[in-house]
């Protein structure tokens, strides 16, 4: 059944905005776009594309066309981070035994240096979410996605869910856990012990049992526009938009340390780095849709916001990542 556009905005419902199931059937009119997608930048191999046919860039232009939408994205950053996190009933917060269980098993398979691979491992399941279609989200179903051209090198990340899964076997979390909890709680340990903040993952989340429809996460070839009216379609706000950017700081794209949780993405989004030609090493920072958030007029003041402020961009963080981990349950 086709549901209400979940985006915080009054009056912004499938009446105002053209219904996306309608762009899941319209894949066939041939527009070429990469399949390199914007968030996961952490740990990923952006050299490794495929082609194929979509109308996505046609249907987020007709979504930016939208005056319930733009009222949506002009929305004051106060208002924007009210937002309330998804109406997931079936989640509950982990047992202490479960805690302690998961935690242990975490510290033989999950290594520091697996921090990148796993947040991004998140961010390509929860991705899939269609609030107009009601599925799709962080529901395990990256499993059965693995081959897909965007999600190059997220096998090792997913490894060690399966390796945790066998881990769990007799203890407190058997059974009781699923594998798409551990991909959102093993996202939620890569940012703390890269030094981010500590965010406290519920459970109860169901294993899909077949993989979502493809080509629906963002791309890194949008510009800030297209990137906002994605995560709109998502029912995620700008802030949420812009705070999970932030997690650009760990990987290998040239945003500080790789194993450091921090702000040094928005220091850096605005110094452009890349814009120097002569330093071919800065002209190497950061991807493309990264390189025109800066000088978007929603982006830009959150984005000065967290390079000024590191405990603003941690609580925004935590709240827009628990939003995402909950998207489909």
């Amino acid at each position: 059944m086709v549901t209400p556009l979940a985006l915080g905005a009054p009056g912004l419902t499938l009446k105002s905005v053209p219904t996306i199931l309608n762009y899941q059937k319209k894949c066939e009119e041939p527009i070429a776009l990469s399949t390199s997608p914007v968030i996961p930048a952490a740990d990923s191999a952006t050299s490794h594309r495929s082609q194929f046919t979509h109308t996505r860039r046609q249907l987020l232009t007709t979504l930016l066309s939208t005056p319930a939408l733009l009222q949506f994205l002009n929305q004051p950053p106060a208002a924007l981070a009210s937002t309330t996190l998804n109406n997931s009933n079936s989640l509950r917060p982990l047992t202490p035994p479960e805690r302690d269980a998961i935690e242990t098993a975490f510290s033989t398979t999950m290594a520091k240096a697996k921090a990148p691979v796993m947040l991004r491992l998140v961010f390509h399941d929860a991705g899939t979410y269609l609030s107009a279609a009601g599925n799709g989200g962080l529901n395990g179903s990256i499993r059965f996605e693995l081959d897909r051209p965007e999600n190059f090198g997220l096998k090792r990340g997913y490894n060690v869910i399966e390796a945790t899964v066998s881990k769990l076997k007799g203890t407190a979390a058997e059974k009781t856990v699923s594998r798409a909890d551990l991909i959102a709680l093993a996202g939620a340990r890569a940012v703390r012990i890269t030094g981010g903040p500590v965010i406290d993952v519920p459970v109860g989340r169901i294993d899909a049992l077949e993989a979502d429809p493809e080509h629906r996460l963002p791309e890194e070839n949008f510009t800030a526009a297209e990137q906002l009216a994605a995560f709109a379609a998502m029912g995620l706000s700008p802030l949420d938009f812009i705070a999970l950017s932030g997690s650009h700081t760990l990987g290998s794209k040239g945003y500080g340390d790789p194993l450091t949780f921090d702000n040094t993405y928005f220091t850096l989004l605005l110094e452009k780095p890349w814009e120097n030609k002569k330093d071919e090493m800065a002209s190497m920072i950061g991807i493309a849709s990264d390189h025109v958030l800066p000088d978007d007029v929603v982006c830009r003041p959150l984005i000065e916001k967290y390079a000024k402020d590191k405990a603003l961009f941690y609580k925004d963080f935590e709240s827009s990542f628990l939003r995402l981990s909950t998207l489909g349950s």
